[in-house]
Order: structure tokens, then C-alpha cells, then sequence
């Protein structure tokens, strides 16, 4: 029985997963939707995003953008809330913090910061778009 409780313990501590999110048939179909996909991998705490750099009437331009999960923590109802922001690139003056969390549907918040010095100064705050997000358990 020690046994039992044992594995059992740990294997609960060393958990980790994957979420893999789309924006939701609605979010979709918005023009505004400019992350087609979300990974995080909280093992390793990174994200990677499929992201559309430029958009014209006719064509996409798609990208890719990594991000750092800075927390990750569980609601009340035991779901996750995943906080991340974009890893700067070189040429690339704004920093986009997200916060991914469920609430009947997921839903990923996002605000755009820039620096001027050490000033933040916000640039851009997206109220929320619906996404369909897929959890594998990989511990």
C-alpha cells in the first residue's frame, strides 16, 4: 500500500503535457484572428505559435512566433491558466503578453507592449478570442 501511494505521488508531481490550441469557428472567420495555432509544451515551458506576420486583401503571409510560459496555475474547477510572452526577435518592437485560460470555453487574452528605454508604454489590448484547445498528458 506505501507502495501505491508512493508512485502515486510521484507520478502526479513529475506530470507534465501539452496543449494544443486553434482559434474556435467563430474566432476563425474574424480578420482580426492573427494566431492560427498555440503549443505549449509545460514541461519545458515554451510556446510556439503560428502567427499571420502580414495580411492583404488577397494573400497571408503565416510565421511563427516562440513565447516563454511564465506561469501556469489551476483554477477552483482544476483548469489551467497558462501565462506566456513572445520572446523578442531581432527588428521586432513589441512584446505581446497572453494569458490562456477556460471559462466554459478557452479563451486567450492578449495585450501589446512596447519600450521606450525601460518605459513600458501599452500599444495594443485584445479583449479575448475563443479557441478550441486539445490536452495530451505526457507523464
Amino acid at each position: 500500500m506505501l507502495r501505491a501511494l508512493l508512485l502515486a505521488a510521484t507520478a502526479g508531481s513529475c506530470a507534465a503535457g501539452t496543449i494544443t490550441c486553434v482559434p474556435g469557428p467563430s474566432a476563425s472567420a474574424a480578420p482580426s484572428s492573427w494566431i492560427r495555432r498555440i503549443a505549449i509544451d509545460e514541461h519545458s515551458r515554451t510556446v510556439n505559435m503560428d502567427i499571420v506576420r502580414s495580411r492583404t486583401k488577397d494573400t497571408e503571409t503565416m510565421g511563427k512566433m516562440r513565447a516563454e510560459l511564465l506561469s501556469m496555475e489551476e483554477t477552483q474547477a482544476g483548469e489551467p491558466i497558462y501565462v506566456f510572452n513572445s520572446i523578442p526577435a531581432v527588428g521586432v518592437e513589441v512584446t505581446h503578453l497572453f494569458k490562456l485560460f477556460k471559462a466554459g470555453e478557452w479563451r486567450l487574452i492578449s495585450a501589446g507592449v512596447t519600450f521606450a528605454g525601460k518605459v513600458p508604454a501599452l500599444r495594443a489590448i485584445d479583449p479575448g478570442v475563443v479557441f478550441d484547445c486539445r490536452r495530451s498528458d505526457l507523464g
